[in-house]
């Protein structure tokens, strides 16, 4: 029997060099083991399991059931039954060690080569005072980061393999109690039915599940940050992590968490408020400012004083193009700029961008194609980008940047006021995983209110989103403290 299943395992992997098959006798008593070399710790199947199964070779008597016997004495913490052809595939391209014993038996123990980075600051996301881990490609190290901080049993996951080839695999995880369940379930039987050849990480994940919504703005937040997880994890929402990946998915989730960070935990209230209120000016400025300009330029120049009106025209004068084709223009020129900033080494990459937009501006001012006023605002819009990391997001008011814009130039601040309507409405209309998206403001909640733009201590939010979880009394905290 062992001899079929290895002869069909060769001709399925076409004899692959990297797939090692060994044949070792205890007592007279045949066993094939069998493990792939670039996935299996040299070092481990010395020590572990080669070792062992020399001990059991002198302990083992020939009336013994020779599973049994290793089973039982084989130095391995994690052993697998294997019940078929298929579990065999699946345990090896895992880092397991096959152990084939005769009349069908057969083990797996895993023996897996440590591939994966150590744990590293965030790159995407810093912190001034958080805590300074972040995720890397291993599930199971991501898993520990979670569990380090939520030290509960009431922790779930719901394991899920997706992809014909890649056979990856997925975590749902959730606060039993705290999340809510048709939430989790219908998350659950999304993931269920998606049948793809592979999936390489969380990003493809991520468009899966939003395939069918017909909005710019995302309605799954991508993190690296643990400690954004375990927030996440107990105000009710589902984490879904994905193994070789290192960016969490947050689900649902709203307009106003994309505005929040994880160093407001250790800013005063007062303070923390002043910020937040400046993270939304930023993002409106970069979403409406260059639309502005060009309506008062060229629509609705009564709106700007007399010495503005004058400077802007005197400005103007030498620019041969209408105002939305010079935005457009340096809008291009920046985020080809910012681009390139994200895609060369780390090395060089600030100082070339900032060399440059140097340059750049200056050299399109003195040639004309650009006035100086027009160089500040999209230097101001960029600026006010650079406050949102999400690429989602950024994205989303790159495109309702443009319709500003296109409004602006039509119909002037007319148009701006009518893409404006448009821009709420659709926000408005958005669900996140059946929650509005422009929650706590629409529809309103007052627990909700107290960690938005004006942010109150952690004493007066005792109680947690209402329309995330049932179960929204948090612990009451001593006043007196």
């Amino acid at each position: 029997m062992n001899n079929k299943i290895i002869e069909r395992l060769k001709k399925d992997t076409n004899n692959s060099s990297y797939i090692v098959y060994r044949e070792k006798y205890i007592k007279k008593k045949r066993i094939d083991i069998i493990y792939n070399e670039v996935l299996t710790d040299s070092d481990k199947l010395s020590d572990f399991i080669f070792r062992s199964l020399d001990n059991i070779e002198k302990i083992y008597d020939e009336n013994d059931f020779l599973y049994d016997v290793i089973k039982n004495n084989i130095s391995n913490i994690k052993l697998k039954e294997i019940k078929g052809y298929s579990d065999i595939c699946k345990y090896l391209n895992n880092g397991f060690v096959i152990i084939l014993i005769k009349d069908d038996y057969s083990l797996a123990l895993e023996v897996k080569k440590n591939l994966s980075r150590s744990i590293e600051k965030p790159m995407t996301e810093s912190t001034l005072r958080g805590s300074l881990d972040a995720f890397n490609e291993n599930i199971e190290t991501n898993m520990g980061l979670i569990k380090r901080r939520l030290k509960s049993n009431k922790i779930w996951n719901t394991d899920l393999e997706i992809g014909r080839y890649t056979k990856t695999k997925v975590s749902i995880l959730t606060v039993d109690g705290i999340t809510e369940a048709k939430v989790k379930d219908k998350i659950v039987d999304t993931l269920k039915n998606i049948d793809i050849d592979e999936l390489i990480d969380s990003g493809s994940l991520k468009h899966l599940l939003t395939k069918e919504l017909k909005t710019v703005f995302p309605i799954i937040m991508t993190t690296e940050r643990p400690d954004k997880v375990c927030d996440s994890l107990m105000q009710g929402k589902t984490v879904i992590l994905v193994d070789n990946s290192p960016f969490a998915l947050i689900m649902p989730v709203f307009l106003n968490d994309f505005f929040l960070s994880e160093d407001d935990k250790d800013i005063k209230s007062p303070n923390n408020t002043l910020t937040r209120i400046l993270r939304y000016i930023a993002f409106f400025i970069t979403l409406m400012t260059p639309a502005i300009y060009i309506a008062v330029t060229t629509f609705n120049q009564e709106m700007l004083p007399l010495e503005f009106l004058t400077s802007f025209a005197s400005q103007r004068s030498t620019v041969p193009f209408p105002a939305f084709f010079e935005a457009l223009l340096m809008l291009l020129s920046f985020e080809i700029l910012r681009e390139s900033d994200l895609r060369i080494p780390n090395v060089s990459n600030s100082a070339l961008s900032i060399v440059g937009a140097l340059i750049l501006g200056e050299a399109a001012v003195n040639a004309g194609i650009v006035s100086p006023v027009m160089i500040i605002v999209e230097a101001v819009t960029a600026i006010s980008a650079l406050l949102f990391t999400e690429p989602e997001l950024v994205n989303a008011i790159k495109w309702y940047r443009i319709f500003f814009m296109i409004g602006a130039t039509t119909i002037g601040m007319f148009g701006v006021f009518i893409v404006f309507i448009i821009f709420l409405t659709n926000l408005c209309s958005i669900n996140s995983f059946g929650k509005p998206f422009m929650i706590p403001f629409a529809p309103l909640s007052i627990e909700g209110l107290k960690n938005s733009i004006i942010k109150f201590p952690i004493k007066k939010r005792r109680k947690r989103n209402k329309y995330l979880t049932k179960n929204i009394t948090r612990e009451v905290i001593n006043e007196k403290n």
